[in-house]
């Protein structure tokens, strides 16, 4: 093999490689993403002790009822809403201010659509 095959063999082999490391990158940028996408974001804090505190801490604010139809609500069965939906506002995921207890009736009612204060 002539010095010029050599090099063209391993010019190929070098970007088999590189072209093998960005997948391997593409495909953990994207795991990366897919962690820190605000739906995400706002599971991981709903289920931290600060979520759960936060959660217990607004029901009692709320008198232990929905802040929509101000229906009598269990905690437990109860749902943390965004008043802003989260499809929308995604900067909002976990803005407290942007939260809420709703009963399970009244938030799978609202869906994507903006709440009432």
């Amino acid at each position: 093999m002539s010095p010029f095959q050599q090099l063209v063999r391993q010019l190929l082999q070098t970007k088999k490689q590189i072209d093998d490391n960005l997948k391997h990158l593409k495909r953990r940028a994207a795991e990366i993403e897919h962690k820190y996408e605000p739906r995400n974001e706002f599971e991981r804090w709903k289920r931290s002790e600060a979520g759960r505190a936060w959660k217990r801490d607004r029901y009692q604010k709320q008198k232990e009822r929905c802040a929509l139809c101000k229906c009598a609500v269990r905690l437990k069965g109860s749902h943390i809403d965004h008043i802003k939906p989260l499809a929308h506002f995604p900067e909002l995921a976990i803005d407290l201010n942007n939260l809420r207890i709703l009963c399970s009736n009244c938030n799978c009612q609202k869906g994507h659509s903006f709440g009432r204060e």
